[in-house]
């Protein structure tokens, strides 16, 4: 699917997370989404605005995209759920709170830990460790060839057009 195409598709599926897109779509609809934020990162209104507006078909076209490779939608959130978990093995066991850095004090990277377990600092190592390994997985299924049949999400996508 060529680039414009790829931004036509990704803007009628809006919210379509049903179906399957071609790695190239995804792609392309990548890269356009990447760019546009880039440009428009320098206004806090319109960066936010564009991240927003982008946000709900970049995730529709990821869901469709893992169902072209026959996965379900399911695994792209299984980072976010680890990132998630980590983020508050954070918070409960307090890591965030010896980072002071409401009075201004600068991060020391060598008390940083003063004060917490050991299963706390496994933990949040643990999660963090699953979180990047699940996302290397899901950027695999993003670069595996579509199945050239009809998969339990139906058929595949339209052949390419120039």
């Amino acid at each position: 699917m060529p680039f414009l195409a790829a931004i036509k598709s990704g803007f009628r599926n809006y919210a379509n997370f049903k179906g399957r897109a071609s790695r190239s779509e995804f792609w392309w609809w990548s890269l356009f989404a990447l760019v546009l934020q880039l440009v428009t990162s320098d206004s806090d209104l319109l960066g936010s605005v564009v991240s927003l507006g982008l946000l709900v078909p970049g995730l529709a076209v990821h869901v469709r995209r893992l169902h072209d490779t026959n996965r379900s939608g399911w695994w792209m959130g299984a980072p976010i759920i680890a990132i998630v978990v980590a983020l508050i093995g954070l918070i409960t066991f307090g890591v965030l709170t010896a980072i002071d850095v409401v009075d201004g004090s600068e991060w020391d990277p060598e008390t940083v830990f003063d004060g917490v377990s050991a299963f706390a600092i496994v933990f949040i190592f643990g999660a963090t460790l699953v979180a990047i390994v699940l996302g290397v997985v899901n950027l695999v299924f993003l670069l595996k060839r579509s199945q050239p049949t009809e998969n339990r999400f139906g058929p595949p996508p339209p052949p390419r057009t120039v």
